[in-house]
């Protein structure tokens, strides 16, 4: 684990963000698992005026929380993000920049987003949506106490391949 990692501090995302972590944020190996394709400059800066609000882009009854993991040094280390649907269910999601991987800054931040998303809110339970390859982040959550929830076969569609979509559920 990083040594630093215990003090990492999270900083609500805001439009400025997008000049800061677009370099990190478009690097083609953080889309490896991901269905999605690297966002343009403009998507991010648009994102991330939405997420200082609080609001989704594509969801106006989701609560939509984003952050932004700092060492003490003043180093992004990541991004987390919990989404809060008007039913109640939620889920976080977590990239964590090249050159940050594997030293134990997941766990951390994401632990500090729970925390901070449980003062704000009382939540049951928190699921988070795992792409079957992605075992650095199937480890992640699972050390933050999530359990496996249930699989959708061939739920996702990665570099030109089907994939299985892993459902995990923390529940408080």
């Amino acid at each position: 684990m990083a040594a630093d990692a215990v003090i990492l501090r999270l900083e609500k995302v805001t439009e400025q963000h997008a000049d800061i972590l677009y370099s990190c944020i478009s690097n083609p190996h953080l889309y490896e698992y991901l269905e999605d394709q690297i966002p343009t400059f403009m998507e991010v800066k648009q994102k991330f005026k939405f997420a200082a609000l609080e609001k989704s882009p594509d969801n106006e009854t989701m609560i939509w929380l984003k952050w932004v993991a700092i060492t003490p040094q003043n180093q992004h280390v990541g991004v987390v993000e919990i989404g809060i649907f008007d039913d109640q269910y939620a889920e976080i999601g977590f990239m964590t920049f090249v050159g940050f991987q594997n030293r134990g800054y997941a766990n951390i931040y994401n632990s500090l987003a729970i925390a901070e998303t449980q003062r704000r809110f009382s939540l049951s339970t928190l699921h988070a949506s795992v792409n079957q390859y992605n075992i650095a982040s199937r480890k992640v959550v699972e050390r933050l106490g999530f359990q496996l929830h249930k699989i959708n076969r061939n739920a996702e569609f990665v570099k030109d391949k089907p994939s299985d979509e892993f459902i995990y559920r923390l529940t408080f």
